[in-house]
């Protein structure tokens, strides 16, 4: 028999709702971890002072600290457990106050899905063993370097060996960064899909323009870190709405009143703000302050003029007017796909730098079935196949990233997840050559 999930982990579950905690004690206890509780933050600190813990599941509206404060201060006690906040949707603010000082590895709805909890647990352990692990192998690789250092010379066969060795390492440890990597991706996804259920925020629009910046920008020269600070600035770009008002949101941004549309076009300025703490984001936070910025020089905040405006702001901006022009977010009606290339070509020299505007123009001309894809139910997935674009189901949930690699463990998973919720998803992926 297979040993559970939790076999070996100990949790601490904190929220001031003894029906709550009870909950969270049967279904971890039922999957083997060992549970220990608090009804509040201070509560919670005490057991951390006497008992330490794998994970951390706390509930963010608490009286007296809040679930962000909990955390914040648990992090500096126990700074490797695997940190989970459960919230709801009016916390969203106070949820990235979590997310930026409590470096939260998973935050999740109220009510929750135990399946996707535990799902939940499981990977943030599993992260926890891989870093253990990267540890052990850099210890290990350290060890094996003085010792062929004190040998070469009589042990030269050893040599080869060794330096076999340690290549094996190596790939394992950048193995696991890339995997960690691609959490941190997913992380911002899911943020994104969070920040456009508020009313007026076009489902899928900044995955899209990420898309266009990902296949725009090296046309341009974007390359590298720059580029990928470009596509999380993209994911992003309406964070900083996340405080206005929804007539601000549901309204054209140039249907609004004036003083209204100053307001709004600092939207930037605040992501700016929100992404300064996490230094995984101050690059994007750097593109996105200058998307509004003009080549002509007559642009906000900063009144930049073309070359002086980062690359990413000139190719975001390009991507993001493109596809909140067919949202109808920018004018009273939606542009169609002609109109809105009309209007890139338009504002070419003034509001968009030539080069990004001709480029991008060129791109939206080109055959969409360049790239070719297929829609596949879970059941004809085979391993091998890579994801053409991001899975999702239901509201707020990222399953995978585009581009991901599938294997028989990731089938096996999408299966289960497809009979629990009794409904068959479609998995669209890149056509192989036969």
């Amino acid at each position: 028999m297979a040993e559970p999930i939790g076999a070996g982990f100990s949790v601490l579950a904190v929220d001031d709702e003894p029906n709550i905690v009870s909950a969270l004690r049967r279904t971890l206890r039922s999957r083997g971890f060992t549970v220990h509780t608090a009804l509040g933050g201070a509560e919670g600190l005490q057991v951390l002072e006497a008992q330490p813990v794998d994970a951390i599941i706390s509930d963010m509206r608490m009286p007296e600290m809040t679930g962000a404060q909990f955390l914040q201060a648990a992090r500096r006690k126990m700074p490797e457990a695997v940190r989970i906040l459960l919230t709801g949707y009016a916390d969203i603010t106070s949820t990235i106050e979590a997310v930026n000082h409590g470096e939260i590895f998973r935050y999740l709805s109220k009510p929750w899905d135990d399946d996707v909890l535990l799902s939940v647990l499981h990977d943030g352990l599993e992260r926890k063993r891989l870093a253990r692990e990267r540890d052990q192998l850099l210890a290990l690789t350290r060890e094996q370097n003085a010792q062929l250092a004190a040998h070469a010379e009589q042990l030269e066969d050893k040599v080869r060996e060794r330096t076999r060795e340690l290549q094996q390492a190596s790939d394992e440890v950048k193995a696991a960064h890339a995997r960690i990597s691609a959490d941190f991706q997913g992380t911002v996804k899911v943020l994104s899909t969070i920040l456009e259920q508020r009313p007026g925020l076009t489902d899928g629009c900044a995955r899209r323009v990420a898309e266009h910046v990902k296949a725009l920008g090296p046309r341009v020269g974007l390359r590298d870190a720059e580029l990928q600070d470009t596509v999380y600035a993209a994911l992003l770009e309406d964070l900083g709405k996340l405080t206005f008002p929804e007539q601000w949101l549901t309204t054209p941004l140039h249907a609004l009143a004036a003083r209204d549309r100053d307001a709004f076009m600092k939207h930037p300025l605040h992501g700016d703000g929100y992404m300064m703490s996490l230094a995984s984001l101050r690059g994007a936070g750097g593109v996105l302050r200058s998307l509004y910025e003009r080549w002509d020089g007559k642009g906000a905040p900063a009144q930049l003029e073309g070359e002086a405006i980062p690359l990413g702001s000139r190719v975001l901006r390009a991507a993001s007017e493109y596809e909140r022009l067919r949202s109808g977010s920018i004018e009273t009606r939606r542009f169609s796909h002609e109109d809105a290339r009309k209007w890139l070509r338009n504002g070419s020299g003034t509001r968009f730098d030539p080069r990004v505007s001709d480029a991008f123009v060129a791109l939206l001309n080109e055959d969409p079935d360049a790239v070719p894809t297929q829609s596949l139910s879970v059941s004809a997935l085979k391993p091998g196949m890579v994801l053409a674009a991001d899975l999702t189901a239901g509201i707020g949930v990222l399953l995978l990233s585009k581009d991901h690699l599938l294997d028989d463990n990731m089938i096996r998973r999408l299966d289960s997840f497809k009979h629990r919720v009794g409904k068959d998803l479609e998995v669209t992926v890149y056509r192989t050559k036969t």
